[in-house]
């Protein structure tokens, strides 16, 4: 079972390279390096030190939902993000849900955090996204953007409806199946599940504002590293451009194909870019600078985490 995992983390790890260098490739190697070696990294060193500040934020969220310290949230946000990272199948979600669960939040609420957590990333992508793409582009939208819309729609559509379902409708649901099912395992199953469903039913009846303006915060100051990262490869990218590249590459990566989106991140933001007109070299650059950057002091924070903050 452990070589099963080993081979899966390996394999998993080559795929999200071997989409980076073909990319590359695509892109032309020669005019990605001419490009690479014109980088300012003082632009570079400013855009890592506004992302750092969303690392200060990102703790918030769980502090609103527990009576932890900064310092314990800290450290637990910034472990699992260094664990999805480098692992598949988002090891650090489960990590997540065990750190807070161990310090006396039962399971169901434990789950409930994160699930809330990830409904407003998403909320917040959707919401930075859309009006700056209507907004800008009004009759101009390229073709193919249509498509991205709809795959971003079925992602958020489960979390919208929870969020509006103020008549408990999914609930009578969960407990009209619960009834017909007979087999134990099934029924079980179905139990647990309404039960998570209710617990966060209630959790979104305080500080649910709150939580969504901490998310969205995050997200600006991600999309406004992004931009940063353009003008340190001399090819400033407008605004709106970056800010939808960035929502839907970070939503691309939902499904755990690769640890940290590794490939499918670069992939999207590339597609979405190219849409737009931006030279492929540019945006395979500039996705591949902001991804990696922002892994690699993601990945510090947490080994900083890991070693000097209290695990209480």
């Amino acid at each position: 079972m452990e070589q099963k995992r080993l081979i899966l983390r390996i394999g998993s790890i080559l795929l999200g390279i071997a989409i980076i260098l073909g990319l590359i490739i695509y892109s032309g190697t020669s005019e990605v390096l001419r490009l690479f070696h014109g980088v300012s990294w003082q632009w570079v060193f400013y855009a890592l030190l506004l992302y750092c500040l969303t690392w200060v934020i990102r703790p918030l969220f769980i502090k609103l939902y527990t009576n932890f310290s900064f310092a314990y949230c800290f450290r637990i946000i910034n472990i699992s993000y260094m664990m999805n990272a480098i692992l598949p199948a988002k090891a650090g979600d489960f990590h997540l849900i065990y750190s807070i669960k161990k310090n006396g939040i039962n399971l169901a609420r434990s789950i409930n955090i994160l699930i809330h957590y990830r409904i407003m990333d998403l909320l917040s992508l959707i919401i930075i996204s859309l009006p700056l793409l209507l907004i800008y582009l009004r009759d101009n939208i390229p073709e193919g953007i249509i498509n991205y819309l709809i795959i971003i729609g079925i992602i958020v559509a489960i979390p919208i409806l929870i969020l509006l379902d103020r008549k408990g409708i999914i609930k009578n649901i969960f407990e009209m199946v619960e009834q017909k099912i007979s087999i134990k395992f099934f029924k079980d199953i179905i139990g647990k599940s309404k039960e998570i469903y209710s617990d966060y039913d209630e959790l979104l009846k305080t500080k649910k504002l709150l939580s969504f303006v901490i998310a969205l915060s995050v997200w600006i100051l991600e999309g406004l590293v992004s931009y940063l990262m353009s003008l340190s490869i001399g090819h400033p990218i407008p605004i709106y451009i970056i800010f939808l590249a960035v929502s839907v590459g970070n939503i691309s990566k939902v499904i755990p194909v690769t640890p940290g989106g590794l490939g499918i991140y670069e992939a999207t933001v590339i597609m979405l870019m190219g849409l737009f007109g931006v030279p492929p070299a540019v945006a395979t650059l500039l996705s591949l600078i902001d991804h990696v950057l922002k892994t690699l002091l993601g990945v510090l924070f947490g080994a900083i985490s890991l070693i000097f903050v209290s695990k209480v």
